[in-house]
């Protein structure tokens, strides 16, 4: 068998009295206030630093469009009989707002399928 031996504890050490605690505070209060001014800084430029990046190829995109649209209009003032027909903007949008709402709908079959069979599932595992 083994003995344990017992560790001693550290010797008690008397905290060291802080002098005049308001003049450390009053020196370090503008520091902190600088030091979260420039946290704040830093972090606003990051942030919109991130922003611009994720941005950018949507503003690409956008000024491909406004580029098409301007040789549209150029192409419209000399008409072509148009073989399809021209939607304005209310009816683009109401036909992708029910094309977003068939693949909602889709997704929520599959989602319902697949909560079935686990279902199915739990119950051939219960006893």
């Amino acid at each position: 068998m083994r003995r344990r031996t017992r560790k001693k504890a550290p010797a008690y050490k008397p905290p060291i009295p802080v002098s005049e605690p308001e003049v450390v505070e009053k020196e370090i209060m503008p520091f902190v206030l600088r030091h979260e001014e420039e946290i704040i800084n830093y972090i606003r430029d990051k942030a919109i630093k991130e922003t611009m990046k994720s941005l950018a190829p949507l503003l690409e995109k956008l000024e491909e469009a406004v580029k098409q649209q301007e040789s549209a209009q150029v192409q419209a003032v000399t008409p072509d009989p148009p073989d399809t027909p021209v939607m304005n903007y209310e009816e683009q949008l109401k036909r992708l707002q029910e094309a977003s709402t068939a693949k909602v709908k889709e997704k929520e079959l599959k989602i319902m399928d697949r909560m079935n069979k686990l279902n199915a599932r739990f119950g051939n595992i219960r006893p």
